[in-house]
């Protein structure tokens, strides 16, 4: 480690030599790096919330340098690991019983970029596809590489709920429209937690649970809302006593908090934009889905092949403008570059994780695998801006802590006879 250290602090010195904000990506990735390789558990938290926070700030709304901000994150994340497994540092990654899907869908990948850059679609197009793909294992075996203990999962936990509060009530009192989903991935869990702790933290889940609630509903975006509705059905119906205890005590806080907010004025102007987005049409999305089922229709098995795209395409209020190759509706971006097979290929592992969480009815599994089953829902008309990264997060999250997996570690504690797990 003590070379690591040495070369992160070169690298740093180098770094900020380099031109305008080249100088602070760089400066910033290294710092990541070194936050990383000693505290393993922080990657996905801080690449989710760093992303967005990150990708707001420098690129006010650009979707390329949102999703840069996002990758680059992740990319130094994975590095990190791979830095840590040749010094030997720690330990490997959790198996689960999805891998095999998620390693198949890594391959569907690389097959379907080999395709459609062999028929002749664009390289730029291609990248653009298999990302909506890619970054499902990503974040998959990101998860089961970094959260291996009950004590990595409940530490990431606690970072990620901190810090989304914090975003939470700054933004709360804010016009404008927000995206609802950072604080929604945490409301499921909360709820779970809610309904089997007591005491002060049972009032400290509840409460956090409503607050985050009200920031969904306040989204005014409705890929969150089907989202939410869908996940809080599966939670009713397929969870036990005390996963509808947790339900029921934060529907009565929500209600609390929500009275308590509608008297400040910007929390009004928030409300009042959910009107407004419910009477706001699709706009081109049906005509773009369309096109695509067009595309799957001509090659329904294996699809046109990464980076499809169809070109002079009308539709109205753009007139003549490129279709492709991702469409605002993830099952048809899927089959049209990828047909059928992909589809499956792509839903398997998937499911495996659903399946996996709801079955365990009280345990803490069934809140992400209920999660997943909402996001899915929501892909239907949902088009997020860094792809749809929870269908690989959230089953990998549901197999970690199914209670016939769960596994017990010394964790974060140090030992006289190997590295602590903090740094290891």
């Amino acid at each position: 480690m003590a070379t690591v250290g040495a070369a992160l602090g070169t690298a740093v010195s180098l770094a900020t030599m380099l031109p305008g904000i080249m100088a602070l990506a760089a400066t910033g990735a290294l710092v990541f790096l070194a936050v990383f390789l000693l505290w393993p558990w922080t990657v996905l938290p801080v690449g989710i919330v760093g992303g967005a926070v990150a990708g707001g700030l420098v690129g006010g709304g650009d979707v390329r340098t949102y999703v840069a901000a996002h990758l680059l994150l992740l990319a130094v994340g994975a590095t990190a690991l791979l830095i840590r497994y040749a010094f030997g540092i720690g330990r490997g990654g959790r198996r689960t019983a999805a891998d095999t899907g998620m390693l198949m869908v890594i391959g569907l990948t690389v097959a379907a970029a080999c395709y459609g850059l062999a028929i002749g679609n664009l390289p730029t197009e291609v990248v653009v596809a298999g990302y909506q793909i890619a970054i499902l294992p990503l974040y998959f075996f990101l998860a089961t590489h970094t959260l291996i203990t009950d004590r990595r999962l409940v530490a990431a936990g606690l970072l990620y709920v901190g810090v989304v509060a914090v975003l939470a009530a700054i933004s709360m009192t804010v016009p404008g429209r927000h995206g609802g989903l950072l604080t929604l991935l945490a409301v499921p869990p909360l709820i779970w937690y809610a309904g089997r702790a007591r005491g002060w933290r049972r009032v400290a889940s509840v409460l956090l649970a409503g607050f985050f609630t009200i920031d969904v509903v306040l989204a005014s975006y409705r890929g969150i809302w089907l989202a939410a509705g869908v996940t809080l059905l599966v939670m009713l119906v397929f969870g036990g006593r005390a996963v509808r205890t947790g339900l029921a005590a934060t529907a009565a806080t929500g209600c609390v908090v929500a009275a308590l907010l509608a008297l400040d004025p910007g929390v009004r102007e928030r409300a009042q934009e959910i009107a407004t987005g419910l009477e706001q049409s699709a706009g081109y999305r049906a005509s773009e889905s369309v096109v695509g089922l067009d595309v799957f229709a001509q090659r329904p098995v294996l699809g046109a092949g990464l980076g499809q795209s169809t070109t002079d395409v009308y539709l109205a209020d753009f007139a003549l403008t490129d279709v492709g190759p991702v469409y605002h509706a993830f099952y048809v971006t899927l089959l049209a570059n990828v047909g059928l097979l992909g589809l499956a290929l792509v839903l398997w592992p998937v499911l495996r994780g659903i399946r996996s969480g709801i079955a365990d009815r009280d345990g803490a599994a069934l809140p992400f695998a209920a999660l997943c089953c909402g996001f899915l829902g929501a892909a239907i008309f949902a088009a997020p801006t860094d792809g749809h990264w929870e269908l690989g997060l959230l089953p990998a999250l549901a197999l970690l802590t199914v209670r016939t997996r769960r596994t017990r570690d010394p964790g974060l504690l140090p030992s006289p006879t190997r590295i602590p797990e903090a740094v290891s």
